[in-house]
């Protein structure tokens, strides 16, 4: 026999809403490219004094077209997680370490004096850089959090859940 009562629904969790991530993420992708990938890449030895920044002994020039290799490795998945932002999930996590490590490293550097002979132009550009990595992997946090939780509460195979 039915209960005469009415059955209580289960409430379904509220969708994830990617919009924030994705504008993120997009604007990740182009701040990447066009302040480090392609410059680390592409950017020919004596014109990084046009920019203020010291030009690398040769000997450092494959450490710098190196990083802005990885730069565009990121550039790649962070792309696949602006496309995709449930399937690829590690992306943000690497943008958040990646950001988050790159402002500290430069402001460690430049409180140590490490850019104070640099032209005003490259020392704009250095920290404009921290600045950006922070805010960037600041944004990551916020926007990537429903992600982020989600892939926290999420059963793993294998795993048994105790309540």
């Amino acid at each position: 026999m039915a209960s005469p009562r009415p059955a209580h629904a289960v409430p379904l969790p509220a969708p994830i809403t990617y919009g924030p991530l994705r504008r993120v993420l997009a604007v990740k992708i182009l701040a990447t490219l066009a302040l480090w990938a392609v410059p680390g890449l592409l950017l020919p030895p004596p014109w990084f004094p046009i920019f203020g920044i010291p030009e690398p002994p040769a000997a450092q020039l494959i450490f710098i077209r190196l990083l802005g290799a990885a730069y565009l490795a990121l550039v790649v998945g962070y792309a696949l997680a602006w496309r995709a932002p449930a399937r690829h999930p590690g992306a943000v996590l690497v943008g958040i370490v990646s950001n988050g490590l790159a402002a500290l490293v430069i402001v460690s550097v430049g409180a140590g004096g490490g850019f104070a002979s640099w032209p005003m132009l490259g020392a704009l550009y250095i920290w404009g850089s921290a600045a950006i990595t922070a805010a960037l992997a600041a944004a990551l946090i916020v926007a990537g959090r429903p992600l982020l939780k989600k892939i926290v509460d999420r059963p793993r195979p294998g795993s048994v859940k105790v309540v």
